[in-house]
């Protein structure tokens, strides 16, 4: 097992920190969420290393606000008790190439496509969630439990198992996730939002080339 003491440096898109909270452009006043940026983030500077053909835990704590694995579960099946049989389909075949994971549907609405890259207005979420045959009542009921959830954001700890069994060499240092951040704003107000994908990869930006990690994102109380 890996726990991370070092300092660690995190590059997310469109965000740098050494361990400030998320500062981000509050957009138009209408109600809804965006997306400042999205892509994959990095971690360096982590104290672990991971054998050749083997497998092993990363539990790293950093000082960056987001929401946890269970949050953006909840949202997930939120969603998808909304959405049509053949529209959760269509979203998981154009998403399954992407490395976004668990936030499919939060790139899905924020590029049109879930690519895991980008930005989007409050306009641009609107009209993808209502393209995908979501009403208007139903939008708001996301948005309104996506505001809750953000209202709640806590400094969080990444409990991945990094499974290295495939290749011969050993993986230290680095882990990749998908992000993506932005504002969420409802009659209540305006509150920042993170959310960071459960899968990523280890060492290596490179997917193909580099061993798999798959775990939670827990909030520190």
């Amino acid at each position: 097992m890996a726990h991370s003491h070092a300092h660690i440096d995190i590059q997310f898109p469109g965000f740098q920190s050494t361990g400030q909270n998320i500062q981000i452009y509050v957009g138009p006043s209408e109600e809804g969420f965006n997306c400042e940026a999205g892509g994959l983030g990095s971690f360096t500077g982590l104290d672990y290393t991971i054998p050749a053909h083997s497998k092993g835990t990363i539990n790293t704590k950093i000082q960056v606000m987001a929401m946890s694995s269970d949050d953006i579960e909840h949202m997930n099946q939120l969603i998808e008790s909304m959405l049509s049989a053949s529209k959760k389909d269509e979203i998981k075949e154009q998403t399954k190439t992407s490395a976004s994971a668990n936030l499919s549907y939060w790139f899905f609405f924020t590029d049109d496509g879930g690519s895991g890259s980008g930005s989007a207005s409050y306009e641009d979420t609107r009209n993808s969630m209502k393209s995908s045959g979501l009403t208007d009542e139903q939008i708001t009921t996301i948005i309104n439990e996506l505001f809750k959830l953000a209202e709640n954001m806590n400094h969080v700890e990444l409990n991945l198992e990094c499974d290295n069994t495939a290749f011969d060499y050993c993986v230290s240092g680095s882990l990749y996730l998908y992000t993506i951040a932005g504002t969420v704003k409802t009659s209540k107000g305006t509150k920042q939002y993170r959310m960071l994908a459960d899968q990523g990869t280890a060492g290596s930006p490179d997917k193909d080339n580099s061993p798999p990690v798959k775990g939670k994102i827990i909030p520190l109380k």
